[in-house]
């Protein structure tokens, strides 16, 4: 026997149905140039190697810089030896959201994320 849907009453507002195909045609288009523009940029990278910057023309136009970033996840994962004996504990203030929304709902609430989510059609 399935479980009740814990969201059976909450409050609902009826769409109008063109505009949610709109949105998911307009999210499937993001989707699609988003992979299109993650290979054009792999490839230009490629391209790049290890310069800094390409042209068009001799004038830049891409840009491949250094940071001042590192990926630690990375080097952590791929270096453990090495990197154990660089770890170093630190101490983090976190707020007690809990503690903070028993004292004071109303304000509490008024910072509450809500998700948006569209099924598909």
């Amino acid at each position: 026997m399935p479980l009740p849907d814990p969201y059976a009453n909450e409050k609902t507002v009826e769409l109008d149905p063109e505009r949610v195909k709109l949105l998911n045609e307009a999210k499937d288009a993001i989707r699609r140039w988003t992979e299109f523009y993650s290979k054009l940029k792999k490839e230009l990278m490629d391209e790049l190697g290890d310069a800094h910057a390409g042209t068009i023309d001799g004038e830049k136009v891409i840009y491949y810089r250094p940071k001042d970033q590192w990926a630690v996840s990375t080097l952590k994962r791929d270096y453990p030896d090495l990197v154990e004996h660089f770890m170093r504990t630190e101490t983090v203030e976190v707020l007690d959201l809990e503690a903070f929304r028993a004292k004071h709902p109303n304000v509490a609430e008024r910072y509450r994320v809500r998700a948006f989510v569209e099924r598909a059609m």
